[in-house]
């Protein structure tokens, strides 16, 4: 007991060094928050961006590739429960940069890691590094805008995870070519801490208003039915986004005949597509579904799976601008629904409690990260072909659509 009261003296310290200084705006909240979430989504991205690199050098199939591209996502697996208690607990401003240095750190540990087994480990800690800036960026930016905006700013907030996607695609491909994939890691990581580091100077947080109606200490007692449904939908969903942001690379360096660069060139207007959805189902929420996150949920989940039809079917001899149009129609649902996610899951947590609720919910889908990748990539090993793959993509999808289809929306429209 008394170690806790101490823990949460000294975060008291750091997150709330508004009594050093003025409060920050809602525009720098949301400036630092995407910031930090660009940064550690480079670094999240670096692996699926080099995979053909990577794939060759460990001497992989696609099914394992796919594991280790994403496999830093199993760490955040244990920890994104964690980080959505630390942000109830110790405030938004410590976790946010603390999720920055250490996914900073991990990269260049992966960098300079000797043997597979030791890059296995650094993208464990990695990924721990990397399950903080959600909850805590999504907190903190929920706090600082009113309800009416909260799905549309939501959704600026997570075009983090996409626009750092593309900045991998562009940058990583011709650095890891002229210096090694390791490199382009390593540089990804130092940014990481950079950019971690000037959002610990520039961000002041503010004391979050409203008392819990769940102890701070508790973490399973903030879990519901609908928090439970709306994480496993989110599974299905972010098993067709990893899909995507996995293999489209490979898919067109051997069904197309592309360069890396050029290939990871399509990559990056897939994340931008992505982006570009995650504002747009927030604002379709906000402006023409009365707040409603359910709905927005299931016309993203459609996009995605339209999308992944096409690129099943189309024809190689169709031009390929029409290939494009699959790809960024996939992407703006598969990629784009997770802004709506994450609020939708800190709608359905107790007052008080909505860091633990993104946690929660975020760790029932983490599993996805994994599975669906791996199964994707095994269906391609096993047909030597990519097209039934992106029917499992869209079969992702549409069960996630029939599942959250069963979640109630939140009875509660709080605003800040």
């Amino acid at each position: 007991m008394r170690f806790r009261e101490r823990l949460r003296t000294n975060s008291n310290s750091l997150t709330n060094n508004s009594n050093l200084g003025p409060q920050s705006s809602r525009w720098v909240v949301l400036g630092v928050a995407l910031a930090i979430q660009v940064s550690t989504s480079i670094v999240a991205a670096a692996l699926p961006v080099l995979l053909p690199l990577v794939k060759s050098e460990f001497h992989l199939t696609f099914a394992q590739a796919g594991v280790l591209a994403n496999f830093p996502y199993a760490g955040s697996f244990f920890t994104l429960a964690l980080a959505g208690w630390a942000v109830d607990t110790l405030g938004d401003r410590v976790v946010l940069v603390v999720g920055g240095l250490v996914t900073g750190v991990a990269a260049l540990a992966t960098a300079i890691a000797p043997s597979l087994a030791l890059v296995l480990v650094a993208l464990l800690v990695m990924g721990a590094g990397i399950s903080m800036p959600t909850p805590a960026g999504s907190i903190a930016v929920r706090g600082a805008f009113s309800l009416k905006l909260r799905g549309t700013v939501m959704g600026i907030r997570q075009t983090g995870i996409p626009i750092g996607s593309f900045f991998a695609a562009i940058a990583l491909p011709p650095m890891a070519l002229a210096s090694g994939w390791r490199v382009a890691v390593a540089v990804a990581g130092a940014a990481s801490i950079v950019i971690a580091v000037a959002g610990l100077r520039i961000y002041r947080s503010k004391p979050r208003p409203g008392e819990s109606s769940v102890p701070s200490t508790t973490l399973l007692r903030v879990f519901n039915r609908r928090i439970a449904v709306a994480g496993l939908s989110g599974l299905l969903m972010v098993s067709g986004q990893m899909c995507l942001l996995t293999y489209l690379g490979a898919f067109l360096i051997r069904d197309r005949d592309l360069s890396i660069t050029n290939a990871a060139f399509y990559l990056g207007l897939a994340s931008l597509a992505g982006a570009f959805g995650r504002v747009l189902w927030g604002m379709v929420s906000d402006r023409f579904l009365s707040s409603s996150r359910r709905g927005a949920l299931l016309m993203a989940g459609a996009f995605g799976a339209v999308g992944s039809i096409g690129l099943a079917i189309l024809p190689n001899s169709l031009p390929f601008p029409f290939l494009v149009a699959a790809i960024l129609l996939c992407a703006t649902g598969a990629v784009g629904w997770n802004s709506v996610q994450v609020i939708f899951l800190s709608e359905l947590a107790p007052i008080g409690s909505e860091g633990r609720g993104v946690g929660l919910g975020q760790m029932i889908q983490q599993p996805g990260i994994l599975l669906g990748p791996f199964l994707f990539g095994w269906i391609v090993d096993a047909t030597a072909s990519f097209r039934p793959a992106w029917l499992l993509l869209a079969g992702f999808l549409l069960v996630a659509m029939m599942t959250i289809a069963t979640v109630g929306e939140s009875p509660q429209s709080r605003s800040t």
